[in-house]
């Protein structure tokens, strides 16, 4: 038997474990709220959380879109053969795959990720952490029907300057040609962040076991409370030498961008108009005053 072969299934008997721990994703669009929680709960002995997979905005529409061109691939070329009367001969000309074929793909190709992140750790569940699956979690609990959600939220002003001061570092010429001042992105974030908000917690309202929010307002000065909460949310151990393990290890990520209220210093009333234009009323219902 090849190495390759050998390897391969050692590589499956890995996969089946790693499938068949408790799978848990942070999302929300706020960077520094995020990056905290992932950092705390990685310091958990029984979980692990070391990375972004970009799951459902990278992985699974490419996957998707090979699997879908193949499929039509082979059904031209089945057809083709039907034409010329000879599909009969050639039975492998029917070869596609189902829908369920493809989540199975989706499931091992993630879990290969996180096999890799969590190495010989002996831990009961395993998570990953990209903000930007709060707007694709139907997609993700398809692949990963048992999949616990920790939804993490921002006063979104604050965010705005938060991102807003990363792309200026990142990219300053390209992003101020998009947009020239704090008031032009303001207002085009604003929708970005209702979008994700909104689309997170419509999901929670139909997978409520599964689901529960933190605000990152709270890591700064509730940090135990939330943190506990949510290993009791994962069903990992939760004696205060645990708690206080995970917080100090959140605690050593410097909330650099993270300061509550900064959006007052740097907002103008045009800043504050717009984004109230688009974001107004989902501040009001997550209780966040101007």
């Amino acid at each position: 038997m090849s190495q390759t072969i050998t390897d391969y299934r050692r590589n499956l008997i890995s996969l089946s474990k790693v499938l068949e721990k408790k799978h848990f994703f942070i999302v929300g669009l706020t960077r520094p709220g995020t990056v905290w929680l992932q950092h705390a709960i990685n310091a958990h002995p029984d979980a692990c959380c070391k990375g972004e997979g970009h799951f459902t905005n990278a992985l699974f529409p490419l996957l998707g879109k090979a699997f879908a061109d193949y499929n039509k691939h082979m059904l031209t070329d089945k057809a083709r053969m039907e034409a010329a009367g000879i599909s009969a001969a050639n039975p492998g000309a029917s070869a596609a795959y189902s829908n369920d074929d493809v989540r199975f793909l989706m499931a091992t190709a993630s879990a290969l990720i996180l096999d890799r992140w969590a190495g010989k750790e002996d831990v009961s569940c395993i998570g990953e952490k990209t903000p930007e699956h709060a707007l694709g979690l139907e997609s993700l609990c398809e692949v990963f029907p048992d999949a616990l959600i920790v939804h993490v939220i921002r006063d979104g002003r604050d965010e705005a300057v938060s991102v807003y001061d990363y792309n200026l570092k990142v990219n300053p010429q390209g992003f101020t040609a998009k947009f020239p001042d704090m008031a032009a992105f303001a207002e085009s974030f604003a929708g970005n962040w209702t979008r994700a908000v909104g689309a997170a917690r419509y999901f929670g309202r139909s997978h409520g076991e599964n689901y529960m929010e933190i605000r990152c307002e709270d890591l700064h000065t509730e940090a135990s409370t939330d943190v506990e909460r949510l290993c009791r949310f994962l069903s990992i151990d939760d004696d205060p030498e645990a708690i206080s393990q995970c917080v100090e290890a959140g605690r050593r990520i410097a909330f650099k961008d993270g300061i509550i209220g900064q959006w007052q210093d740097r907002f103008d009333d045009k800043s504050t108009a717009g984004f109230t234009r688009q974001a107004g009323e989902l501040l009001k219902l997550l209780d966040y005053s101007s």
